[in-house]
């Protein structure tokens, strides 16, 4: 797939750069501009309908066959009725700036615009092309090529290997916008994309944790450190831009700003010109001052009746780092230094915005013992940070290192996984339709999800109802591209949805492909359902690498 896209990047102008990296992805702009494409099914088969000049009842009959409306554009437009009087053939330039016509129609007359304008390419199409045209406004491209491969392919098309990857990540670490750095790349070259900083406004890619298994092998690795409590909750970005503009940011970069306005308006308190936080956000009862599990919290992330639950569930932003204060990127500071300037942003006095809770130390004894304070307190472990390290944006160092409670059983910590597919069930669940998951980790160096559980506890009824809903939206006739798996569900998924499993401990198994050597990976043993539909993208999971460091301390920990 890299060796493909950096063909297809080598032909490009710098015109049309930035619109191929979109278009890969499915969108026509970043997702933190909220710029979507999106038409129902329904408008979309009328398209189709007018298009190829058939009857509706033929599209939907011709979709319950293949469950993808993108191949049914294909077997219709090869079939055409009557050729286009005026056919031309379509460009990228002209693709995207239609589909941008289409996310941004509103209005009474905005449904006929959208067709109208589908209809147009469609009308101008091959059938090759009309699949992906239908596609991509249903958001299910099915390409199977994420960020990386997209990074390494414009690597490979300007120095021939991936030798760019570290700057071109380092660009979209700080920009979370693919098409302005392929845009730059083009248009400025390599030296433009070194000069990318932090800019309130535009969301960064948060920092990430590595994990180790004991607090002796913590301060092995980075000394005396401060340690921070970890909290279950929604993590926040904080723009306050100098315009006085504040703007909330999810940790895959959605633009959450409308559906916390208690939040926005504890932050406008804030005093400062501009500034950039890494935050949590717990709902918490304001009677006792108990907070809320991650479950309840999220609740928060709403697009209706969101006052009501601003009411019922308030939320209490716990600052715990900062990358930019008034006008200057601070990123490259060490901790210490970047704790110090937050210490003085954040009021501590203020209700909504309080700081992380933090101390430092330097002998595992006392890291342990912060350790089980926090626990025991109901939160859900602790973070190390390296007091020298710099913020990375987007990547997992032992600048942060976290240590959460344990479990039953041997395995220390949970995993972050992505549903993969679902079987559909047997005895009493048959009726639901549905019985167990199969769930993966992301193997970054391949950009692939690897199996490494199926998972058939820890769920209700209900929640068994609702995942089924859920994932038959993103049902797909076959294995999507970017996943390795030996075992087949009876329906594939695409890789989306993000829950975290725990598990008693980590094996090795002939069947999962995590970590695949010498005819085996890594499995989970008796794995279920902790929390479902985590606030991250499927990217963000734990990693291949990660699980495999698991089991190694997993081993060390049963030797002690």
């Amino acid at each position: 797939m890299t060796d493909i896209l950096a063909g297809l990047f080598k032909s490009a102008s710098e015109d049309e750069a930035d619109k191929i990296s979109y278009l890969l992805q499915g969108m026509v702009a970043p997702p933190f501009k909220g710029i979507d494409i999106g038409l129902g099914e329904k408008f979309v088969q009328q398209a189709i309908s007018r298009a190829a000049g058939y009857p509706v009842t033929r599209i939907e009959k011709k979709y319950l066959e293949t469950g993808d409306l993108g191949l049914v554009a294909e077997a219709f437009v090869s079939e055409k009725k009557q050729a286009s009087l005026s056919s031309r053939d379509l460009t990228v330039s002209e693709a995207f700036n239609s589909f941008t016509k289409i996310a941004r129609a509103s209005g009474p007359k905005s449904q006929s615009v959208k067709i109208n304008r589908l209809v147009d390419l469609l009308n101008n199409s091959s059938p090759l092309e009309a699949k992906y045209l239908v596609r991509i406004p249903l958001g299910r491209l099915r390409l199977g090529v994420g960020d990386p491969t997209i990074l390494d392919a414009l690597s490979t098309a300007f120095s021939g290997d991936k030798s760019m990857r570290e700057v071109l990540e380092r660009a979209y670490n700080l920009s979370s916008d693919i098409g302005l750095v392929a845009r730059t790349l083009y248009g400025k070259g390599v030296k433009a994309l070194e000069k990318f900083k932090v800019t309130p406004g535009v969301p960064l890619r948060p920092a990430l944790c590595e994990r180790l298994p004991t607090s002796e092998e913590i301060i092995e690795k980075i000394g005396k450190c401060a340690v921070e409590a970890k909290y279950d909750g929604v993590r926040l970005q904080c723009h306050i831009t100098r315009g006085g503009d504040v703007f909330l940011f999810s940790r895959h970069q959605e633009n959450m700003t409308k559906m916390f306005p208690d939040m926005v308006k504890a932050l406008k308190k804030l005093p400062v010109k501009s500034v950039v936080l890494d935050c949590e956000a717990l709902s918490y009862n304001e009677a006792t001052g108990e907070y809320y599990s991650f479950q309840e919290t999220v609740q928060r992330k709403r697009k209706h009746g969101v006052k009501e639950f601003a009411q019922d569930l308030p939320l209490r932003l716990f600052a715990f780092d900062i990358m930019h204060l008034n006008g200057k990127d601070v990123m490259e500071k060490p901790y210490v230094k970047r704790r110090a300037l937050l210490e003085k942003v954040v009021d501590e006095h203020s209700d909504r915005i309080v700081l992380s809770e933090k101390s430092v130390v330097s002998e595992p004894a006392e890291l342990q013992e912060l350790f089980e304070d926090i626990v025991g307190r109901g939160l859900e472990g602790i973070i190390a940070k390296d007091l020298e390290a710099p913020y990375t944006a987007g990547a997992r160092k032992f600048a942060w290192v976290k240590l959460k409670r344990s479990y039953k059983g041997e395995l220390q910590d949970s995993i972050d996984a992505v549903i993969l597919g679902y079987f559909k069930g047997k005895g009493h669940r048959a009726r639901f339709g549905f019985g167990t998951l199969l769930a993966g980790v992301y193997d970054p160096k391949r950009d692939e999800f690897k199996t490494i559980a199926k998972v058939g506890t820890g769920f209700t009824e209900e929640q068994m109802q609702k995942l089924k809903e859920a994932l038959d939206r993103i049902s797909v006739k076959k294995r999507p591209a970017r996943v390795d798996s030996n075992i087949t569900p009876d329906v594939w998924v695409e890789p989306k949805y993000v829950v975290t499993l725990v598990a008693d401990e980590i094996t090795r198994s002939p069947v999962h492909t995590c970590g695949w050597t010498k005819g085996k990976g890594y499995a989970l043993r008796f794995p279920r359902l902790a929390s479902w539909f985590r606030d991250k993208l499927p990217e963000d999971s734990t990693s291949v690498v990660e699980v495999k460091d698991m089991y190694e301390n997993q081993k060390r920990v049963k030797e002690n």
